[in-house]
């Protein structure tokens, strides 16, 4: 009986022993995540549960559907992106451009129309905003046509046409084609009298002349000098989706770009590849 407490003291002393001994090390063990595996976020029995960090590989930016286009050795990578949609034979020489649909803007500065029979026509700067802005690179938008012409501007440089031009057509004479006007609305004429509103929803893109505002108050005539401009046309509608009708490139001399009965012109790149061709 004696031997059996002895011997039951010894084991429990072993016990104890083994606990205070072996404890640490366990709780080492979970702590550095090599006994046991935790998967997810939160908290189970005790322990903080986190989960490893993953690496974030981003999707790529989603874009426009574009039609896919097979590039050969000598093509631009802008093929495809721009095209030449036509080629005037008869009156005025006059190459048409165009972007597609929805593609980002391209640069198309430096660019050459090639002809086979008349040699090569650079394609210069322009002013995106004319009488706002100066002379920088042609960058033509999604859908945005460029119509190249031979001969001088009527600006002084090749311009991005927008929907106030018919402001600036009475100062340049630069024809019906280019007398883009939005109309004035009867509720922005809050505050005139009838008479003075009438004069004004009549008015397109040219403000009346100082003998016939002299007939009307004060004002009419403080309404229609603040509103009745070019700029004041720009400043209200230029960041309207439709503003800009394209751009108007053009050679600055009255040299021949293409042969007018059978040719073939090519669009070529800053760096001479190949972006499109018409042949007739």
């Amino acid at each position: 009986m004696k031997f059996q407490v002895v011997f039951g003291l010894i084991l429990l002393i072993l016990v104890v022993v083994g606990i205070l001994v072996g404890a640490p090390y366990l709780i080492n063990l979970i702590k550095e995540n090599q006994f046991l595996s935790f998967s997810g976020t939160g908290t189970n029995q005790g322990f903080s549960l986190t989960e490893r960090p993953l690496t974030y590989v981003p999707s790529a930016p989603s874009a426009v559907s574009q039609p896919a286009v097979s590039v050969a050795p000598g093509e631009s990578l802008f093929k495809g992106r721009v095209a030449i949609s036509s080629v005037s034979r008869f009156g005025s020489q006059q190459i048409s451009l165009r972007a597609a649909y929805g593609a980002e803007p391209v640069d198309i500065t430096g660019w050459r129309i090639k002809s086979e029979k008349r040699g090569e026509t650079v394609i210069g700067r322009g002013i995106g905003l004319p009488h706002f802005e100066g002379a920088s690179d042609v960058l033509l938008g999604g859908s945005e046509t460029a119509e190249i012409y031979t001969g001088l501007s009527p600006l002084g440089s090749s311009f991005r046409v927008n929907d106030c031009f018919g402001w600036l057509s009475n100062l340049y004479n630069l024809g019906y084609s280019l007398s883009y006007c939005p109309r004035i609305q009867l509720a922005e004429l809050g505050g005139l009298d009838s008479a003075c509103q009438e004069l004004i929803l009549n008015t397109s893109c040219r403000a009346p002349a100082a003998d016939v505002l002299n007939n009307y108050s004060a004002q009419c005539r403080n309404w229609v000098d603040q509103n009745l401009n070019y700029g004041a046309c720009v400043n209200k509608y230029k960041t309207g989706a439709n503003f800009y009708k394209g751009w108007r490139i053009y050679t600055g001399n009255n040299n021949q770009i293409y042969d007018p009965v059978h040719d073939k012109v090519e669009l070529r790149d800053q760096a001479g590849l190949l972006v499109d061709k018409y042949e007739y």
